[in-house]
């Protein structure tokens, strides 16, 4: 950390999520800076550094280990493959490095057990980056069922939509290999969301998913520019010939691994889900039922928690968050807009996660969601996975 307090990260992995960071520090220079990035693409590098003007400062590491070993690195942002994770996370834990990994923590649990013992050994913080616990909605829902006024939590319901997750069948999303498969890569966040309201340990799970729109279809090729159906098709994606950063990051993939960015959603490889119910028992005897869909009209994500005392509601799309107190009369219902706060990413949590890291770095201070929480989150979408897979009630396991 330098005299000013700024400090120095550098980037494990030149991701369209890493902008964020980006982002942030360009518009907050006086929390930090970033002093270089590393990917298995080095192109994808060099264009991230060029788009935010800080190609001088800034350099492309030739490995991991330059990376996390840079001694004006106070601190290394994992912002990998979701496989990857353990293997970044782990060498700069090792290396004295305080660590922001991307969620899930890892694939499987000899990663996450990688990264949970490297953690507890190091100097450095590691700061899991579960944003959905900073989201304005999802913070107020957090204080009402923290304050006691919903009694003992009894039910949690959990509804996830997202238009936009179809995109996750021509990603690498769409492979176990690489994000453990849509329990893992997208349904931690609600996993760890139903555990932080619950207030318990998780005992065991039932779920069950499938493929059912997003099959294969003779009527079209692997890739959107080779298809004769393409200005009908509204999951059509069109080739990256643009200036964007995103065609720019695109194109240096494609020059560097031959996949093209307009795989058909339909006729992809993949090994995954598009929709998925699971129930989770706690073992203080709260129980949560958790819904996802990639293939809806609407983007939102929907919360009832009722406890022996009171019920509250919660709805990222519009950012409400209401109460009702048991016995009550109904319209006696308390109301907050949260809309207001809901600026930026996911809804407002990407900048406030980050600021809390900044300042947990500087303080000290535990993060909100630390390895202990990855661990959970992991082993619950392990043990969905697996009941899926099964069609059993299936054990969760650290």
């Amino acid at each position: 950390m330098r005299k000013d307090g700024r400090i120095g990260v550098s980037v494990a992995g030149a991701s369209a999520r890493s902008t964020f960071l980006f982002e942030y520090l360009l518009a907050h220079p006086e929390e930090g800076f970033v002093t270089g990035v590393y990917d298995i693409v080095p192109e994808r590098c060099s264009i991230l550094l060029d788009h935010y003007g800080i190609g001088a400062e800034a350099v492309v590491y030739p490995s991991l280990a330059d990376a996390v070993s840079d001694p004006g690195a106070d601190a290394v942002f994992v912002m990998t493959t979701d496989a990857a994770h353990p293997e970044c996370a782990v060498a700069a834990l090792e290396a004295g490095k305080s660590v922001y990994c991307e969620k899930p923590m890892a694939v499987t649990m000899q990663g996450a057990r990688a990264i949970a013992s490297a953690a507890e050994k190091a100097r450095g913080l590691f700061y899991l980056g579960m944003n959905l616990r900073h989201s304005p909605v999802h913070e107020a829902l957090h204080n009402i069922v923290a304050s006691g006024k919903l009694g003992k939590v009894i039910t949690i319901e959990a509804n996830e939509h997202y238009y936009g997750g179809k995109t996750y069948f021509r990603r690498w999303n769409r492979l176990r290999k690489h994000g453990g498969g849509l329990w893992l890569t997208k349904a931690c966040h609600d996993f760890d969301i139903l555990t932080w309201l619950a207030g318990g340990r998780p005992l065991r799970i039932m779920a069950s998913c499938g493929l059912d729109h997003y099959r294969p279809r003779p009527d079209a090729p692997l890739y959107c520019c080779e298809c004769g159906i393409a200005k009908t098709c509204p999951d059509y994606c069109p080739p990256p010939d643009g200036d964007s950063l995103g065609d720019r990051l695109a194109r240096a993939t494609e020059r560097a691994t031959g996949v093209k960015r307009d795989m058909c959603l339909w006729n992809s490889d993949k090994d995954t889900f598009d929709n998925g119910m699971a129930i989770v028992e706690y073992d203080n005897g709260s129980r949560a039922c958790y819904t996802v869909n990639v293939m809806s009209a609407h983007t939102t994500r929907m919360l009832v928690v009722t406890g022996s005392g009171g019920m509250a509601r919660a709805d990222l799309y519009d950012g409400t968050v209401e109460y009702w107190k048991r016995h009550a009369p109904e319209d006696s219902c308390e109301k907050m807009d949260a809309s207001a706060l809901m600026t930026g990413g996911h809804g407002g949590a990407d900048e406030r996660i980050l600021a809390d890291f900044f300042r947990c770095v500087r303080t000290g201070s535990p993060p909100r969601s630390s390895w202990q929480d990855g661990l959970t989150s992991v082993a619950l979408g392990i043990a969905a996975t697996k009941s899926s897979d099964t069609g059993r009630i299936v054990s969760v396991r650290m």
